[in-house]
C-alpha cells in the first residue's frame, strides 16, 4: 500500500485522499513544511502532495522549501500545487517533481494524485499489498491497479479454489492468457502440466488432430499415434484460448470432454478416460454467437461455470501510468538505457489515448520508446504518431454530442452513435468497436445495415 504525505493548512486535501484511496493508500498530514520534514525524519513516503497555493508563506520561497523537501525525500515524487504561473527549480530534484498550477474539482485532484502513485517493482522491495482488499500490486504478473482489477485477482483465488471450468472474456490484449496460468499456478493442479493453445492461430483441418489427437492412419500422413493436448495434459489445466473459433464438430467433441471426462482420438474407436481441468478465453460476446447459432448453447454454459471478465486498459484508473512506470523499469534495464523517467506531457498523452490493443499495446509503445530515448527523459517525440494524432483528435471533438430525438428508435440512434465514433477515430474501426465496447465482427455486422 503506498504512503502519501500531505502538506497544508486545513487538512481538507488529506480528509480527502482518506476517504477516496483508503483502498490503495495510507494518508498522512502536516500543516507545514517544517512539520513534513519531522515527519521525513522517520518515515518513508511513495508520494509527497504540497498544497503550496494556499500558503503566502511558503510562496514567498517556494524553491529553498522544495530544495529542503528534496533533501529529506532523495527520489520521492513530489506534486506542489504552486497557484503560480511559473516556478524555477534547481535540476538536483525536478526530475521527481510535478508543478501543478491549479486543479479545478475533487476528482481533478484523486486522478493526479492516482497518477503519480508509484509502483513498487521488483527491485528489491517486497510487493506492495492492499491491506483492506488482501490483494498486491503485483500478482502472478500482473498489476493490480485499481478495483476492477483487484476483483480479478479474487475471482483468480475463487477459481483457483474450486476444480471446474473457467471462462475468461476480455479485449485483446488484456492478459486472459495470465488469468488463466495465474488460475492453474494457484490451484491443487499446480504440479501437474499446464498447456496452452491458441485455437485461432490453428488451421481448421487440424484442429480435431492436435487438441484430441490421432491414431495411426486416420488421415493421410498419420504414420503414428499421436496424443493430443488432452492427454499431454493429463492431471493438470488444459487453456483454450479463442474458443469462439472453434467448428461445431470441434465443439461437439469439447462437450464429450466436459460431460463425460473422455473423447476419442481421430480414427479412434474407444473412448479415452481423461482429468484435466479446462480454461477457456474469448475476446468475442459468447452470448450473441449462440444467439446468431455460431457457438453451441450447451457448450457455452457447460464452459461458463466461472467467469472471469478481464477489464480493458481505458477503465483502469492510474493503471496507464503505474504500468508505463513498469515498463520503462523493465526495458531500461534490458536495453542498459539511462531513461529514468517519463515526462508530465507524455504521460498525459498515454492517459487519453483509449488502448484498443490494451496492455500488449502500451507494453510495445514503451518498449519502442525506450529503445529510441537517448537521454534521461522520455517525452513525446517518441510515442507513436497515431497516439499524438488521436489526442488531437480527441480535443477536437471533446464537444461532440449524440443528439437523441423524442420518438427515435433505438436502432436509428445506435447508428448514429456508430456514424459518429467512426468519424471521431478517422475511420478506424477496431478503435472504434473498443470504445463502443463490441468486437469488431459486431461492429462490422452493424455497419452493414447502416
Amino acid at each position: 500500500m503506498a504512503r502519501i504525505l500531505v502538506i497544508e493548512k486545513e487538512g481538507r486535501t488529506s480528509a480527502l485522499l482518506q476517504c477516496r484511496l483508503a483502498a490503495s493508500a495510507k494518508v498522512k498530514s502536516a500543516a507545514c513544511v517544517e512539520s513534513a520534514l519531522e515527519k521525513l525524519t522517520d518515515h518513508k513516503f511513495d508520494l509527497i502532495f504540497w498544497n503550496a497555493a494556499d500558503d503566502a508563506a511558503a510562496q514567498a520561497n517556494l524553491p529553498d522549501a522544495l530544495a529542503r523537501l528534496s533533501t529529506k525525500s532523495t527520489g520521492t515524487k513530489t506534486i506542489v500545487l504552486t497557484g503560480t504561473e511559473e516556478l524555477k527549480v534547481s535540476p538536483a530534484h525536478s526530475g521527481h517533481l510535478h508543478l501543478q498550477k491549479q486543479l479545478v474539482n475533487d476528482d481533478e485532484l484523486v486522478s493526479l494524485i492516482e497518477d503519480f502513485i508509484p509502483f513498487d517493482g521488483a527491485a528489491g522491495r517486497a510487493p506492495a499489498t492492499n491491506d483492506d482488499f488482501g490483494v498486491p500490486m503485483e500478482f502472478e504478473g500482473m498489476i493490480a491497479v485499481g478495483l476492477a482489477m483487484r476483483s480479478v485477482i479474487r475471482q483468480i483465488r475463487d477459481a483457483a479454489a474450486v476444480d471446474i471450468p473457467v471462462l475468461i472474456t476480455g479485449e485483446t490484449g488484456t492478459g486472459k492468457d495470465l488469468v488463466a496460468a495465474a488460475i492453474h499456478r494457484q490451484s491443487n493442479r499446480r504440479d501437474r502440466a499446464y498447456v496452452a493453445v491458441n485455437m485461432g492461430a490453428m488451421a481448421p483441418e487440424l484442429i480435431a488432430s492436435e487438441v484430441f489427437g490421432h491414431e495411426k492412419g486416420a488421415f493421410t500422413g498419420a504414420a503414428d499415434v499421436r496424443p493430443g493436448i488432452f492427454e499431454q495434459a493429463s492431471g493438470g489445466t488444459v487453456f483454450l484460448d479463442e474458443i469462439a473459433t472453434m467448428d461445431e464438430r470441434t465443439q461437439i467433441s469439447l462437450l464429450r470432454v466436459l460431460e463425460e471426462k473422455a473423447f476419442r482420438r481421430v480414427g479412434g474407436v474407444k473412448n479415452i478416460g481423461v482429468d484435466v481441468r479446462i480454461i477457456a478465453a474469448t475476446n468475442e460476446d459468447l452470448e450473441h454467437n449462440v444467439a446468431e447459432k455460431r457457438f453451441r448453447e450447451d457448450l457455452f454454459y457447460r464452459l461458463n461455470v466461472f467467469h472471469i471478465s478481464v477489464p480493458p486498459l481505458r477503465e483502469r484508473v492510474g493503471a496507464v501510468t503505474v504500468l508505463t512506470d513498469y515498463f520503462l523499469s523493465q526495458f531500461a534495464a534490458m536495453y542498459g538505457k539511462d531513461v529514468e523517467r517519463v515526462s508530465h506531457e507524455t504521460y498525459k498523452m498515454l492517459r487519453r489515448y483509449p488502448w484498443p490493443g490494451n496492455i500488449r499495446e502500451l507494453k510495445n509503445v514503451i518498449q519502442t520508446a525506450v529503445l529510441m530515448v537517448d537521454g534521461k527523459e522520455l517525452t513525446p517525440e517518441f510515442i507513436p504518431r497515431r497516439i499524438r494524432d488521436a489526442i488531437g483528435s480527441d480535443q477536437k471533438h471533446d464537444d461532440a454530442i449524440c443528439s437523441i430525438r423524442v420518438g427515435a428508435t433505438l436502432d436509428s440512434v445506435e447508428k448514429e452513435l456508430i456514424r459518429m465514433t467512426l468519424s471521431r477515430v478517422g475511420g478506424n474501426k477496431k478503435l472504434a468497436a473498443s470504445i463502443l465496447g463490441i468486437s469488431r465482427r459486431s461492429l462490422y455486422n452493424k455497419i452493414k445495415k447502416i
